[in-house]
């Protein structure tokens, strides 16, 4: 099994360095985690003499929500009768989900820590992907496989992930803090250069959840962090060119669409696309419109001039919430707020535990669900295949985390 174990943990590795600068490499990589869970199944092998049940004693409301969206799409072609095979795939990668946290079960936390690093060089690796796309910030890419402002919040996450993780460390270990901090700065760098207004909102929650973490340091301290940060988000504001052209921008947009001078400017867009989303939630409550009817659906709002021709253009409503809507009803609304919750729920129960490496692995799902949470208010983060994996097999591994480091705290009789 100690190979086993170790191609578990190569895998998973593998996913945080390659998942956001290699097409397929996600997928790839979790549909080889999902053939290693089914073949350990069927053997019969069991981590720490625990079936498959046993392991997910406890966790089963976890399970059903990252089934809640496929059931969601479900109901909707049960009740319109037309059903569509395509739609289900990415949905299976959350559903799939009570597997992947099984086999990740069999890995000693001591392999676990070793995915530290490949935070890290994820983080480093979107710094140079971004950079060269961009030509170092002079033109802001659309996508290549996955959409800049997605890509942005990923990367964002694993800087935020890496230095999180220095609870994993032991203490004065400088170099490890040196590195882990330069993945955070550089993953700052890539949300900057992305020029993501979206991803530049969820900083401050982050800021503000690592405050709530670091539980035994000073309110001074804390404090003087907080005002860095301002200080430092105030000089990138009116030094950075970036930052000054994104904001003038918006400014722009708002002014001409409340003069109605122009309603297709970007926010333009996105506030007609909010608007008609909600309308065709309230004119299909309880199913929605469908994953597959929804572009008819827009159009069908443009010829009754609810929204103009270039909005009903946009494969999506620029916000999570209303997507899931429109499209799939109340069950929808239901699958979606199951996904953020659920999951934020057991971390949250972590987040001021007071074993500091429980409550910084806490914080990094707290930091997944909430940036999830707020990118999706202007964006739509489920509908990209690469991100289905990220979000399952990161809330899998930190709550198996947990779970090793509080076996061991018992163990050695410290655990409160």
């Amino acid at each position: 099994m100690r190979y086993v174990k170790l191609l578990i943990a190569s895998i998973v590795i593998a996913f945080y360095t390659l998942a956001l600068v290699v097409d397929r490499a996600a997928g790839v990589l979790f549909a080889l985690l999902l053939l290693c869970s089914l073949i350990l199944l069927a053997s019969r092998r069991y981590p720490d003499d625990k079936s498959f049940g046993q392991v997910m004693k406890g966790y089963w409301p976890l399970c059903l929500a990252m089934c809640a969206p496929l059931v969601a799409v479900f109901a909707n072609q049960l009740a319109s009768g037309h059903f569509a095979g395509r739609t289900y795939d990415p949905l299976l990668r959350l559903a799939v989900f009570a597997l992947i946290f099984w086999i990740l079960s069999f890995l000693p936390i001591r392999y676990m820590k070793h995915v530290q690093w490949a935070l890290v060089i994820g983080a480093f690796l979107a710094v140079v992907k971004i950079y060269i796309l961009t030509d170092g910030g002079a033109t802001r890419y659309g996508t290549d496989f996955i959409p800049i402002i997605i890509f942005s919040e990923m990367a964002l996450l694993l800087g935020v992930f890496s230095v999180f993780s220095i609870a994993w460390n032991k203490p004065g270990n400088k170099l490890a803090i040196l590195f882990k901090i330069a993945a955070l700065c550089t993953s700052l760098y890539v949300a900057y250069l992305s020029q993501s207004r979206g991803v530049w909102l969820t900083i401050p929650v982050f800021i503000a959840l690592a405050c709530l973490v670091t539980k035994n340091i000073r309110t001074s301290y804390k404090l003087s962090v907080v005002v860095f940060f301002i200080i430092l988000i105030g000089a990138v504001a009116h030094y950075g060119q970036i930052v000054k052209e994104r904001v003038s921008v918006a400014e722009s947009d708002m002014t001409q669409y409340s003069g109605g001078e122009n309603v297709d400017t970007s926010l333009g867009i996105r506030l007609q696309l909010w608007r008609g989303s909600w309308v065709l939630f309230t004119e299909h409550p309880i199913f929605g419109v469908g994953v597959e009817g929804f572009p008819k659906a827009l159009e069908e709002l443009s010829e009754r001039n609810v929204i103009t021709p270039v909005a009903a253009g946009f494969p999506h409503s620029h916000n999570e919430i209303l997507f899931m809507m429109s499209r799939l009803g109340l069950f929808g609304l239901f699958a979606l707020l199951a996904l953020y919750f659920v999951p934020a729920y057991y971390f949250l129960r972590d987040i001021r535990n007071d074993d500091h490496e429980v409550r910084y692995t806490a914080g990094m799902g707290v930091a997944l669900c909430l940036g999830f949470i707020v990118l999706g208010l202007v964006d739509v983060i489920f509908l990209w295949w690469e991100i289905y994996p990220y979000y399952a097999l990161s809330i899998a591994f930190f709550l198996t985390y947990i779970i090793k480091r509080k076996k061991i705290l018992a163990e050695q009789g410290q655990l409160s």
